[in-house]
């Protein structure tokens, strides 16, 4: 049974996503078509149309295709299937919070590093009450090809130095514990506008209390991220609820 254009689409879209996010060079239509064993002109086709709805772009220098914006918030919304996190990564966070220190302070600080650690994109950690940012891994957007750009480059670490933006974007986000995903110019600094940014809300004895996340490339593993910043979220609920 002939699939239709809309589920080609997807298909498309999907491996275009999945293979930026690997190599972070554009795909072009012949890697594609082996994937789903197509002929190229088909989904060169098919690229076309993505294109013209603006889920992907076409860069000057090369014959392959990138997702845009558009393209991320779809393939997160509708196509990506979340991984768990594993029993491994579990235990690694558990033995990591058994040495923090007795105070909401450490906790967050080992917070930010562990996102780093387990993510390799910057790990954060707001405390809303005293508009304080714990901030890990900066060196990790240096690691990022897409940011060989020094002008790009510099404009993103010293937002990450300031805190400023950041602080605000978390904050403005406060009033929910609810997952929160900013992809590229949905941020509204332009300094983050080749950034994603992925948090969620913790609580204090059911208390909103703050926020953790990540902040990375948009060619970040959002399959990855995800999971990870919501269970630490989750254990930072928990662990405060017995030290504060």
């Amino acid at each position: 049974m002939q699939k239709d254009a809309k589920t080609r689409q997807a298909e498309v879209l999907s491996l275009i996503v999945k293979r930026y996010v690997e190599t972070a060079e554009p795909v072009g239509s012949r890697y594609i078509a082996k994937e789903l064993d197509l002929s190229s002109a088909t989904i060169r086709n098919v690229m076309a149309d993505l294109e013209d709805a603006g889920y992907i772009t076409h860069p000057h220098t090369s014959a392959g295709r990138t997702p845009t914006d558009k393209g991320y918030r779809y393939y997160i919304e509708s196509l990506m299937r979340v991984k768990s996190v594993n029993d491994n990564m579990a235990r690694s966070i558990k033995d990591e919070y058994s040495h923090a220190r007795r105070s909401l302070e450490d906790v967050l600080e080992r917070t930010s590093h562990l996102i780093s650690h387990l993510t390799n994109y910057v790990g954060v950690a707001l405390l809303s009450e005293y508009h304080k940012l714990y901030l890990d891994g900066a060196s990790h957007i240096v690691e990022q090809p897409e940011f060989k750009d020094l002008k790009k480059l510099h404009h993103i670490l010293k937002c990450l130095e300031d805190k400023r933006d950041i602080l605000e974007i978390l904050s403005n986000d406060f009033e929910t514990d609810q997952l929160t995903i900013y992809i590229g110019k949905e941020n509204q600094y332009n300094s983050l506008s080749e950034c994603s940014i992925v948090t969620r809300g913790y609580k204090v004895r059911g208390k909103l209390t703050g926020r953790v996340g990540v902040i990375g490339p948009k060619r970040m593993v959002y399959e990855k991220v995800i999971p990870t910043v919501e269970y630490l979220a989750d254990s930072v609920s928990e662990l405060l609820e017995e030290i504060v």
